[in-house]
């Protein structure tokens, strides 16, 4: 590849970066630590580090740290035989090394999972850019030797995987220290405004009942904050919901969304939402049980605490099982802070339905249900579209038309265990591997283009997802 089109190409991704790098320069070292294992996974599929790899690391190094005698000798000097420009890759190595090293301990990039944090607090929108400029970049680097090979394809997918899993060393870091109690916790933006959030809800795919009934609770919500504040009678209300529904339907997001609202109406002073199941609250010795349940709700305080699979609280009717002991609990704490806790308990629709009525504490508290209905095939062709979109792929029409009849026939067989949104995301990182495979027998001609189309032949045959548990004993 031409050393001109690599200098291009950093300059782009410089020009991509340079708004984060403006919002926070404490960043430009996990940047570069992370433009160093790019570089050095790009160099692994081959075996060594190419020269070209070593000037595009060395380009985009440059315009980061303003530094002009590097930017000159990339500029000018870099194409220049001899040794002058042995030396240019020598301490482009040297840089380069330095920043693995320092990188050594961590197994993932840092960046993305640092930007949706930043993101969430500030309203931004860096981790969508970065990430999709870094993908890109990456791309160039392992095409600059005018070679692809099936190694470079899977350096590709890795660095894919790595910039878009949730669970990178940031978030890995997030779930240490809620190991003990099986939580996760969201925390909303640090500004955020109830147009805001239900603009957020509307443009979510489908779940068109959902918002509507989001929306009246919202409305009704809205006039009773006004009655307050003008000291009439308000009408009580359970805030405490039942989320009915399939994997994958969105009930967690949905969750997190109306902790914002309840945040945005002042209903509840802080709106955070934090997950947890059976595993975060039940104990396996006495007296183990109360206190997991007692911690999780003081950590839900003032937001919302998301049950997943409630009804496997009462999965067990062994003795020495503790299930019931963590739903009295749990009510009782309700009752306790019932101004300052909001409790939505989740899972499928008839197992849910049993455990409610089967609970006459639960039956009493909980008197609103959410029922999430499966996507329907357009649905989840447009869920898979918004994956493309986020990662720079686009599909063909023709690719278009044998998705949605692959959805069409998945929807139809059906079960309690259909994936929803899951399959979606399932089967577009199964369409991008089958898609690097197609690619690795091509050497030459690799545009942008042909490495962000998505062919019919790209997307594989699929199965159902395999039928899962629920957890559920007659």
């Amino acid at each position: 590849m031409d050393t001109t089109e690599i200098k291009k190409e950093a300059n782009l991704l410089y020009k991509e970066l340079a708004p984060l790098l403006q919002f926070d320069r404490k960043l430009e070292e996990i940047i570069l630590e992370d433009l160093a294992k790019v570089i050095q996974i790009c160099g692994k599929s081959s075996g060594k580090i190419t020269a070209n790899e070593l000037l595009a690391f060395l380009s985009v190094y440059a315009l980061i740290k303003d530094d002009q005698d590097k930017l000159y000798a990339v500029m000018y000097l870099w194409d220049s035989p001899g040794e002058q420009r042995l030396n240019y890759q020598k301490e482009a190595m040297r840089l380069l090394l330095e920043l693995i090293d320092k990188n050594s301990e961590k197994q993932t990039l840092r960046l993305p999972s640092l930007l949706e944090k930043i993101d969430q607090e500030n309203k931004t929108n860096f981790k969508e850019k970065t990430v999709n400029a870094l993908y890109r970049f990456a791309q160039i680097v392992v095409k600059s030797d005018d070679l692809i090979t099936m190694s470079d394809l899977d350096a590709l997918s890795q660095i894919w995987r790595e910039l878009h899993n949730s669970t990178s060393a940031e978030a890995k870091k997030a779930e240490t220290s809620n190991a003990d109690n099986n939580k996760k916790t969201t925390e909303p933006p640090a500004e955020d405004s109830l147009e805001k959030v239900l603009e957020e809800l509307h443009e979510l795919v489908g779940l068109e009942n959902i918002k509507t009934e989001v929306q009246t609770l919202t409305n009704f919500l809205k006039v009773q904050k006004v009655r307050i504040e003008r000291g009439l009678a308000t009408t009580n209300v359970s805030l405490h919901c039942v989320f009915c529904g399939s994997p994958g339907t969105g009930k967690t997001t949905v969750a997190r969304l109306m902790g914002r609202i309840l945040k945005a109406l002042s209903f509840l002073e802080k709106g955070h939402l934090v997950e947890t199941d059976r595993a975060g609250m039940v104990a396996s010795h006495i007296g183990g049980t109360a206190e997991k349940v007692s911690k999780l709700v003081d950590s839900s305080l003032d937001g919302v605490l998301f049950v997943d699979e409630a009804y496997a609280l009462k999965g067990n009717t062994s003795s020495q099982d503790f299930g019931q002991e963590a739903i009295d609990t749990l009510l009782k704490r309700m009752e306790d802070y019932r101004d300052r806790l909001v409790v939505v308990v989740a899972g499928y629709t008839e197992p849910m339905s049993i455990f409610i009525t089967a609970n006459p504490g639960l039956k009493s508290r909980f008197n609103r249900y959410f029922y999430f209905e499966d996507y329907t095939p357009d649905e989840l062709v447009a869920i898979f579209n918004r994956f493309c979109k986020s990662s720079n792929f686009q599909l063909t029409n023709e690719a278009t038309d044998k998705l949605k009849n692959l959805f069409s026939k998945l929807y139809e067989d059906r079960d309690q265990t259909f994936g929803n949104a899951r399959l979606a995301r399932n089967l577009f990182e199964k369409t991008i591997e089958q898609q690097a495979n197609r690619l690795a027998v091509i050497s030459n001609n690799l545009t942008d283009e042909v490495l962000t189309t998505i062919l019919p032949e790209d997307i594989p045959e699929v199965l159902p997802e395999p039928p899962k548990s629920l957890a559920i004993e007659a």
